[in-house]
């Protein structure tokens, strides 16, 4: 029997918490003094952000809502919004599955979200062993098996 991995459950309710802020915020705006935080992994699957920030925040970024931020449009699984990058309009979006902490700082509060694990970048150095090679021992595998043989 599977048991129910509560801190999994926990984290998809917060993070509807977040969901409905932003909803809050799409219909209502944010008012004078609130704010929101939103720091997110910037190479998450899902993440739309332009190159030139990705390689600003190769792994981590946050966004700032307060004032200058618009058509800000809120699903179930993800959220999108104009923001304004070196004097420019881009529109970002990102899944809430990506998110790393979000904060209210006019009401001082805080939500802090694990990290999702790293997928497989997809490259040789990855792939899995092939267990019949020659040499494996399940410890220790000689690569002399693979070498040519060179004659001199």
């Amino acid at each position: 029997m599977k048991k129910i991995n509560y801190p999994q459950l926990l984290e998809r309710a917060l993070k509807v918490v977040v969901r409905d802020a932003l909803r809050h915020a799409q219909v209502n705006g944010l008012g004078d003094n609130a704010n929101f935080y939103i720091t997110f992994g910037t190479r998450d699957p899902g993440v739309v952000i332009p190159d030139f920030l990705r390689m600003r925040y190769p792994e981590v970024m946050t966004i700032v809502l307060q004032y200058s931020y618009s058509n800000l449009n809120v699903s179930d699984d993800e959220f999108g919004v104009t923001l304004t990058f070196d004097g420019r309009p881009f529109y970002i979006r990102v899944p809430f599955d990506s998110m790393l902490e979000f904060k209210d700082t006019s009401v001082d509060f805080i939500l802090t979200f694990q990290p999702k694990a790293a997928p497989d970048a997809g490259n040789d150095l990855e792939l899995p062993l092939d267990s019949d090679a020659p040499g494996d021992d399940g410890r220790v595998i000689s690569l002399d098996a693979y070498r040519r043989k060179v004659k001199r």
